[in-house]
């Protein structure tokens, strides 16, 4: 449970930076998606990097010097930039790669890190 309260947490930041919250707290926050847009992704820092698929509600969180956590919840993240596939976001110590087959974030810190994708989620 406390997991999810991270996930929510997260969401919230991020859409107050969506929505025009300071320049301040929206500097600590980034927000993106794949191409087709299923699967949202979204950087708070001090909290971690986590993403959603819109598909089936499919979430992972990494948080920050810690672990990952893999679950369902039915809220979303808002849209961002679109990350095209081969790239990846950087930001801290945190990576992101948009692949054809999902979505892989790693600590760069810690070793962690999540595949997400229509299909499932797998964390090391």
């Amino acid at each position: 449970m406390r997991s999810l309260g991270l996930v929510v947490a997260l969401a919230g930041v991020a859409a107050a930076s969506a929505f025009g919250a300071s320049s301040a707290s929206a500097a600590q926050t980034d927000l993106w998606q794949s191409p087709t847009g299923n699967i949202r992704c979204a950087y708070v820092n001090q909290t971690g990097v986590g993403c959603y698929t819109r598909n089936n509600g499919r979430w992972a969180m990494l948080r920050s010097f810690a672990g990952v956590s893999i679950g369902y919840n039915r809220r979303g993240l808002p849209a961002g930039r679109v990350l095209r596939y081969g790239s990846t976001w950087k930001k801290s110590t945190f990576r992101c790669t948009r692949r054809r087959d999902g979505m892989r974030c790693w600590s760069t810190y810690t070793g962690r890190g999540f595949h997400l994708s229509r299909q499932g989620a797998r964390r090391w």
